[in-house]
């Protein structure tokens, strides 16, 4: 098998709607809900983000290879277009509309002796704005915008991976891309699995935490799957089946191990990281005690700790989902994944679920207010009925996202049609057909 092949293309069939998938977004958008309404209950929740880089991963790559097998080439210029009106007209509406509440929050002294202050604010709507809240936030915290640092990882991949493919796809250096990226996937996840920090601790944990290796699984789901021609062979489609099958029990494990229902129901506790209460209590503080340990590699002694191995497990686990998903529509999975409720919840509110639900829960704790229950910094539980504030969590966000979908995204979406490249192709070959010296 030669290294570089200038002839490769992808030999997968044609990525269009891809009904599993946005079943799946359906579903993770409600867990993610759930998981911030209670997340010291919810720890292990924080796999669902990597189900959504690998869906992303896989999804951008195998349209940027269709792209160059279709017209031989890749635009980079329509491909960002494209990123930019599907991403940034509701996530600066949002900013702005959360930019006015809390002012407004702030003059009627709601903000008094709270974490929101007004500085914080701007820092962080100008981070998320341009898209490096991850970078000035690094281990993932921010009172205000702290959910946003998935777009800031998820803008800078697009940025990287565009430029990467295009060079590579240009000099046949498909199989390169897929060595390396299995070298940084390995790298990140075993030194994760293993503590081993080297000298940089401070950004080497911002990096676990921040599981750009994820983005990578998908992206190599992406090559192999170009790399399966179709029609795929009966033995074919049952191995990716099975594979799903271990996949999904997978993603089960490794979402629902580091909880409260996991502790407290199934009497086996899986202790997120050290000083597992005080993730969501003090991030910060937990973090620096592990940097400030001695030495290139973290004491983890009493572990296994879900840091470890969770974030890996989602993402692979998804890695066997996702080629069944999309190669074998038979199978059995699929039909619970494509229910309508759920693909329109995920195809078309999922981005604006996304955005809106954590400042519409913030902002209904600063009013409504919250009580203390005997475990420090759990300030996320309201003196309600916990089924009735998980309820309110949920509602909520939608009643944001519905009319910001008709109102930002659709007409958004429209515009970014202008930027396929199928269309410009199309339009070309009209004007050439209508021009007589293109004949030859």
């Amino acid at each position: 098998m030669k290294l570089i092949d200038r002839e490769w293309v992808s030999k997968a069939p044609k990525l269009s709607h891809v009904a599993p998938f946005d079943g799946i977004r359906g579903f993770g958008i409600f867990g993610v809900m759930i998981g911030h309404s209670y997340p010291l209950d919810t720890l292990s929740f924080a796999g669902i983000v990597d189900i959504f880089f690998v869906i992303s991963g896989f999804l951008i790559t195998s349209l940027l290879l269709q792209e160059q097998r279709s017209y031989g080439r890749i635009d980079l210029k329509k491909f960002y277009a494209r990123r930019s009106l599907r991403l940034l007209p509701l996530l600066y509406v949002m900013l702005v509309v959360v930019g006015i509440a809390g002012v407004a929050a702030k003059y009627a002294g709601l903000l008094d002796g709270t974490v929101y202050t007004m500085r914080e604010l701007a820092k962080e709507t100008v981070a998320a704005g341009f898209y490096v809240h991850n970078v000035f936030y690094p281990l993932l915290t921010g009172p205000w915008h702290a959910h946003l640092w998935t777009l800031s990882v998820e803008e800078q991949f697009y940025l990287v991976v565009g430029i990467f493919m295009l060079v590579a796809l240009k000099r046949g250096g498909i199989r390169v891309v897929a060595g390396i990226l299995v070298f940084l996937v390995l790298a990140i996840q075993l030194s994760r699995g293993f503590g081993f920090t080297g000298p940089l601790k401070g950004p080497v944990l911002a990096v676990w935490l921040q599981r750009p290796d994820s983005l990578m699984v998908g992206m190599l789901c992406a090559i192999v799957n170009a790399n399966l021609a179709g029609p795929l062979s009966e033995r074919t489609k049952r191995i990716l089946s099975i594979g799903g099958y271990v996949g999904i029990v997978g993603i089960f494990v490794a979402v629902w191990a580091s909880t409260s229902f996991a502790r407290n129901q199934l009497n086996i506790h899986v202790p997120f990281w050290p000083g597992d209460a005080n993730y969501v209590a003090d991030p910060e503080a937990t973090v620096r005690a592990l940097v400030d340990q001695p030495g290139w590699r973290l004491d983890l002694s009493g572990g296994p700790y879900w840091l470890q191995w969770g974030f890996s497990l989602s993402s692979w686990s998804f890695f066997l989902v996702t080629l069944p998903a999309f190669r074998v529509p038979e199978w059995g999975p699929n039909r619970l994944m494509s229910i309508k409720p759920l693909v329109m919840v995920g195809g078309l509110l999922s981005y604006g679920l996304y955005l809106w639900h954590y400042p519409v829960q913030h902002f209904t704790r600063i009013i409504v207010g919250t009580v203390e229950t005997g475990r420090a910094g759990d300030h996320y539980r309201m003196d309600m009925n916990p089924y009735f504030q998980l309820a309110l969590d949920i509602v909520l966000p939608f009643m944001l996202a519905v009319p910001t979908y008709f109102l930002v995204e659709k007409k958004a979406l429209q515009l970014k049609d202008r930027f396929q490249v199928e269309r410009a192709a199309k339009a070309e070959a009209r004007v050439d057909a209508a021009d007589p010296s293109s004949l030859g």
